[in-house]
This record gives C-alpha cells, sequence and structure tokens, in this order.
C-alpha cells in the first residue's frame, strides 16, 4: 500500500546528489513489511557532512544510483509514497533519473507528506520530522541517517492512520497511484552498502596484501611503494583512500605482505635515523616513531630496533624522496568546510603556504573537508600524485611545514 521514502543529499539544490536513499513499505494499517537502504556513491563532494554524517570513506565502494535505479523503481512502483517533506524528496529522486534519461512519475500528485498533514494532525507541533516526533512521543535516536528518518516518518503516518476512520483522507489523492507510469529500468538487486560498512581502517591496511612473495622488490618497485607511502604520510594518517591505493599499487607490482613489512621497516629506519641526526631523540620524535609503526602494523619493538641500528649509523639509508613541503608551496582547499574556507586559508597563508583555487602539476597540497573527499580537485591531485590531507590532521602538516620537517622519510 505505502512506501515511505528519505534520501540524504549532498544539498538542497537540483544539481546536488543523493547519498543516500531507504524506503520501508507498510501495510494499508501502517504496519512495516520490508525495508531497504543503502549508501549512494555521487562521485563528487559530500557537502555538509556534519548534517548526514556520511563520509567519502563510507561511499566510495557504494553503488552509483544508475545502478540502483532498477531497484528503488520497484521498491516504490504500485505504492502510495511518503515522505517528510515529499517535495524535497521527490525532487531530488526525480532529477537522479532524469541524469538515467528517464521521467519518472510526480510523487507529489500521489503521494502523502507527514510535514504537510502535521498541520491538521499535530497542529502544536512545529513542521521538521524532529519537532513533529517529539509532539508524537515517537523516538528519532538518529536523525539525518535515511532508515532512521523513514521509520520515524511510518510511524507518524500509523498515528495519523489511526487518528481517521477506515478511508484516510488523502484517499482521493492516492486514487491517481494507478495512473501513474515508472519507467521500465531493470532491477540489478545492487548488493546494498550500510554505513560503516564501507568504510575500512586505512591504518590496518598491511592485512590486505596476499602473502606469497618472500623478497624485498627490486629497487624500482620498491621506489614506486615507498614514494606513494611517504605521500600517505606526510599528515601522519592514512586514510581509506591512500590504504586502497596502496594496496592496488603493491598488487601491481607484486608486492606481497613480507616484502611490504620489509620496506616498512626500512621506511621506520630512515625516519629514526632523520630523528637521531641532531644525536637527540625528543618525546615528540619518539611519538612521531610510534605513532607511524602503528600505521604501518610494525609492532613497537621494530621502533626500538630501528633506533638501535640508526644510533649506530650503520645502515644503508634509502634513498630520498620525491616529495617535499616547503614554505611557498601551494595548497587548494576542497570540500564543504564546518568553517569558512576563508579561514583554513588564513591558517595556511600563516604557515607559509600559498593557497591557490585550482589544483595544477605544481600544487603542493590539497587539505580536504574529508580526507577521502571525492571532489574533482581531490581527484586530479590523486592523479597527479599530490597528496590529500584532511583538516583534522592538518595541524601535524602545519607544524612540520613551520619548523621545515615536512620532508618525507628521508629517502
Amino acid at each position: 500500500m505505502y512506501a515511505v521514502i528519505d534520501v540524504e543529499t549532498t544539498g538542497l539544490f537540483n544539481k546536488d546528489r543523493i547519498v543516500e536513499i531507504a524506503v520501508a513499505q507498510l501495510d494499508r494499517h501502517g504496519t512495516v513489511t520490508a525495508t531497504w537502504e543503502t549508501l549512494v556513491n555521487p562521485q563528487r563532494d559530500l557537502g555538509p557532512q556534519e548534517l548526514h554524517g556520511i563520509r567519502a570513506a563510507d561511499v566510495r565502494k557504494a553503488p552509483t544510483f544508475d545502478q540502483i535505479a532498477g531497484d528503488v523503481a520497484g521498491l516504490l512502483e504500485g505504492r502510495v509514497p511518503v515522505a517528510h517533506n515529499l517535495a524535497f524528496d521527490s525532487r531530488l529522486l526525480a532529477h537522479e533519473y532524469l541524469r538515467l534519461g528517464c521521467e519518472i512519475p510526480n510523487l507529489g500528485h500521489f503521494g502523502v507528506c507527514t510535514m504537510q498533514w502535521a498541520d491538521y494532525f499535530l497542529p502544536d507541533a512545529g513542521r521538521s520530522l524532529a519537532d513533529c516526533c517529539l509532539a508524537a512521543g515517537i523516538p528519532n535516536d538518529r536523525p539525518h541517517e535515511a532508515m532512521s528518518d523513514v521509520l520515524a516518518t511510518a510511524e507518524l503516518l500509523t498515528l495519523y492512520l489511526n487518528s481517521m476512520g477506515t478511508v484516510p483522507l488523502w484517499d482521493d489523492r492516492a486514487a491517481g497511484l494507478g495512473e501513474a507510469r515508472w519507467p521500465p529500468i531493470p532491477r540489478r538487486a545492487t548488493e546494498p552498502v550500510r554505513r560503516g560498512i564501507g568504510a575500512s581502517d586505512g591504518g590496518a591496511f598491511l592485512a590486505r596484501l596476499v602473502d606469497h612473495i618472500p623478497r624485498v622488490p627490486d629497487p624500482p618497485q620498491a621506489d614506486m611503494y615507498l614514494a606513494l607511502l611517504d605521500r600517505a604520510l606526510v599528515d601522519r594518517h592514512i586514510s581509506a583512500t591512500e590504504a586502497d591505493s596502496l594496496v592496488a599499487l603493491a598488487s601491481g607490482l607484486g608486492i606481497g605482505r613480507a616484502a611490504a613489512i620489509e620496506l616498512h621497516r626500512g621506511y621506520l629506519l630512515s625516519l629514526a635515523t632523520a630523528a637521531l641526526e641532531d644525536g637527540f631523540l625528543s618525546d615528540a620524535e619518539r611519538d612521531d616513531l610510534n605513532r607511524v609503526a602503528a600505521l604501518l602494523s610494525l609492532p613497537a619493538d621494530d621502533v626500538d630496533a630501528a633506533l638501535r641500528v640508526a644510533e649506530k649509523g650503520t645502515a644503508p639509508l634509502l634513498q630520498q624522496t620525491e616529495f617535499r613541503l616547503k614554505r611557498g608551496d601551494t595548497a587548494v582547499l576542497t570540500g564543504a568546510f564546518a568553517e569558512s574556507k576563508s579561514f583554513w586559508a588564513k591558517r595556511l597563508e600563516a604557515a607559509g603556504l600559498t593557497v591557490a583555487p585550482n589544483v595544477t602539476k605544481k600544487t603542493a597540497l590539497v587539505v580536504a573537508a574529508d580526507p577521502d573527499s571525492m571532489s574533482g580537485k581531490a581527484s586530479k591531485a590523486r592523479q597527479y600524485g599530490i597528496p590529500v590531507v584532511g583538516v583534522d590532521s592538518l595541524d601535524t602538516v602545519l607544524a612540520r611545514v613551520a619548523t621545515g620537517a615536512t620532508q618525507g622519510s628521508g629517502r
């Protein structure tokens, strides 16, 4: 009978994209009979993440809308669509289908908007879903998560149904349902991706490497892998996207887990040697070595071993990496920041960096609201081999720029 729908999006306008969608099917009494939800990869920046709480790491392996369009149509076809602010959800949904060259029925013509009907059933409540739920005594512990909002909306609908007679007040509008024609889009039965499932711990990427190559790779392969590792570690954080890139490169170069461990130990030794260059190891330098070791899945004992070898000065050093970050280098900002972009631009400029609007091959660093950002600038930076760091790790980078210390591994 009913299909309650909710979408989370990158913004409010027609150009914005859906990043999460949930549907609950209900019978005529308002009882939930089936649910379906998935994150959606918008193939762009995720917009105001502080609102919907979705990270790029969550959606990078989620289906794109074209992969679920048939499934969504199948869930809605033949049912009365319901949403809290149906005009918004139906508009963003319609534009997703228009991008595929398909036109769907105008859901507002025969659907039920629980926000509009709140004026009748909850006259003293505000219009937001949170206000309506509060007035009706309906819990919604995870607002702006699509399925949580769908189930809260479904409870509102049930409340409305129970407040009426046997014939719903919107029955005349629902009569137009039979004339609605959905485009014949094949259902792909694409595997949904829910929050927290698509994300992975970037620092645990070593466990994803196959363990079948017992030797350290030849220098060219090692150089390529360590150069990428060096860029990833500039902010002492390995994002999910960087972890994927490291795994893909290692697999392509034939670097297995055992070989990667040896390369990681060599990388750590270079850091230890650089730290002891002045003959003194500070607490901050020791903490940095421990942090890198943890990111590389190396035990704390390896830090002690690297320091012992570095003190003797007898180990062959890895060559210098190409990556350098110094005062005067160019940085680019991308994404929807909680603060203004000018706030972060001033931070970068105060550290001696120049802020530019676009990414070029001369850009040294891209600072993103989300380190796994899928924005055009972040994508171009990765294509050019430019580090992309998140604002949460920016203090680490800026402190090292200010002292001239952000110089890679010493490779």
